[in-house]
């Protein structure tokens, strides 16, 4: 072979020897590992934080606000460094918000809902809708209902019924294609 593991074995040492394969070549490929550094050009090569930078860290994680203060190679909080100056502006929140108020708002009065309908095709729905919902509620609730009571809502139901469809238009318009505005 060419001293690259085989990915197609099952076993699991295959699996490890692949893995570190590819970290090996992962870190061949990384300048900063690599011997051919150039270190008068780039400077040393940073692997790890450097104990002052650890310091550092740690000092500012210690710190209540995370400032270090103006001093040179540490830390600035938001409100030293701010190119637009939002640290000085107050921050309104969703609860800061006061409406403004043009006056009281009064709804106008609504009309009834049946105003200007026709009392027939009123009655009508009533029948065509009430008589099933009280034969309904007779039939659970009151078996002993005599046989006139029951003839009686189902007369109502088919003569409301048929008084709304005697009231639909007879006329059927050709061009017209049902959209109403």
């Amino acid at each position: 072979m060419n001293g690259q593991p085989d990915p197609d074995r099952a076993d699991h040492e295959a699996d490890d020897d692949v893995w570190r394969d590819l970290v090996a070549r992962l870190r061949a490929g990384d300048p900063r590992v690599s011997p051919d550094w150039d270190a008068d050009e780039f400077g040393p090569a940073p692997l790890e934080p450097s104990a002052a930078e650890r310091a550092a860290a740690a000092h500012a994680s210690e710190s209540p606000n995370g400032a270090q203060g103006s001093e040179p190679g540490k830390a600035q909080g938001f409100a030293e460094f701010d190119p637009l100056g939002l640290s000085g502006r107050p921050t309104d929140g969703p609860r800061d918000y006061e409406p403004i108020d043009d006056g009281e708002f009064v709804p106008e009065e609504p009309e009834p809902v049946l105003a200007g309908a026709d009392p027939a095709a009123v009655l009508s729905w009533i029948g065509a809708l009430g008589a099933p919902v009280a034969l309904l509620l007779s039939a659970l609730f009151w078996r002993g209902i005599p046989s006139y009571a029951i003839a009686g809502l189902v007369a109502i139901f088919i003569a409301s019924v048929g008084f709304l469809i005697m009231r639909l238009p007879r006329d059927k318009d050709e061009d017209d294609d049902g959209a109403r505005l």
